[in-house]
């Protein structure tokens, strides 16, 4: 009985442990109860699309063929900011980056002015740098894909009222062509446990609580960079928003047996 009894405690101990207190994975920090889980900011760097000298993506021309120059989205960022805590406090010894591509354009609408896009695909990946050793740079997406594989998701292709078929991001520009495209979209993503084993942070995000039972929704805003493209080539700025939530993975069974025979062993050893 004595044994049972400290099975038990032990058990809700850890529970309570593991409910009250801060996760740590790979050196981020956050609060699973805060008001705000789980949210972060971030600021981006992105590639603009290209169709090239004829201006209209496809292959709209049967006697050259499509001229399109870059169709796939891409680009990377720094988060910033999680469950309203800025970077001193969420990765106080680290930088959490991310990484993205492989949204490829699908549906062009134009409007006056702008257009609505239609991507399918995607991916986006966080690498956290612990301790860091290269401080991220703008100008260098190197320095953003350069850690430890902290979460990969992937984009979810869903229906879309605005574009035929499926997508994955809708983007709603107010200006689109000649080099100044602006405006804004927004997605969902799933873990993806296929890369990388989703990375350090894949089973705290691994909750299907957001739109159709995926696990992360994002938004993003964009427009030109004032002084042109950058090193790597790319010519917008701006920034991305993640929303979803993140859970604890409950304690394998002999986890807590193996807490509850310390807890035992303890209570022996007082007895004697």
């Amino acid at each position: 009985m004595k044994i049972k009894h400290v099975l038990i405690g032990g058990a809700l101990a850890l529970g309570l442990s593991a409910n009250a207190s801060a996760v740590n994975v790979g050196g981020v920090v956050w609060e699973p109860s805060s008001l705000f889980d789980w949210t972060s900011n971030s600021n981006l760097i992105e590639d603009l699309l290209d169709p090239g000298p004829d201006g209209i993506f496809g292959a709209e021309n049967a006697a050259n063929g499509a001229d399109d120059v870059v169709t796939t989205l891409s680009g990377f960022g720094i988060v910033t900011g999680l469950n309203n805590t800025n970077q001193g406090t969420f990765c106080p010894s680290c930088e959490l980056t991310y990484e993205f591509g492989g949204f490829e354009l699908s549906s062009v609408i134009p409007q006056s002015p702008g257009a609505d896009l239609g991507f399918t695909g995607g991916w986006i990946r966080f690498y956290v740098d612990n301790p860091l050793s290269t401080p991220y740079d703008g100008n260098d997406r190197t320095t953003a894909n350069d850690g430890t594989l902290w979460l990969a998701l992937s984009a979810r292709d869903q229906a879309s009222t605005i574009h035929p078929g499926l997508v994955s991001i809708e983007a709603d520009l107010s200006t689109f062509g000649g080099g100044g495209d602006a405006g804004t979209g927004a997605g969902a993503l799933d873990v993806d446990f296929t890369f990388g084993g989703g990375g350090l942070a894949a089973n705290n995000f691994d909750t299907n609580t957001q739109v159709a039972g995926t696990d992360v929704f994002f938004s993003t805003s964009f427009q030109p960079i004032p002084g042109g493209a950058t090193p790597d080539g790319l010519e917008l700025f701006g920034t991305a928003d993640f929303r979803g939530a993140s859970t604890i993975p409950e304690p394998s069974s002999i986890a807590l047996i193996g807490l509850a025979m310390l807890g035992f062993a303890g209570l022996r050893r007082r007895k004697h």
